[in-house]
């Protein structure tokens, strides 16, 4: 499949974000989007990097919109980060998109309730 991107808002401001479905999480973002957003940020978290280090982040919430789809969500800020964006799985799914594996790009599949 590759890598997924897909053209996206959070707060309004445009970016290319990286569209992770190994991430668990609704949205990372860098420490320079972070000050970009003017985000407050309301706690901290612990992830497990893929190299198997703990990082503390700090969390913040806002309006994330995909492909006209919005939703809030939380964003975590990750200090040394080598992208700016990054979406996870659960803000696809609070969105109601999948990644389409044969063409590595965003599937609206709605909100699904069970």
């Amino acid at each position: 499949m590759g890598l997924a991107f897909a053209d996206v808002e959070i707060n309004g401001v445009k970016f290319r974000a990286l569209v992770d479905t190994g991430f668990n999480g609704d949205v990372l973002v860098s420490k320079d989007v972070a000050e970009k957003l003017g985000l407050v940020m309301i706690g901290e978290s612990e992830r497990k990097t893929v190299d198997n280090r703990v990082i503390k982040t700090k969390v913040s919430y806002g309006k994330l919109k995909v492909f006209g789809a919005e939703s809030y969500v939380l964003i975590e800020v990750v200090e040394e980060m080598p992208l700016d964006v990054l979406i996870g799985v659960r803000a696809l799914e609070a969105l109601g998109f999948v990644v389409d594996p044969s063409t590595g790009s965003l599937k609206r599949v709605g909100l699904i309730a069970v």
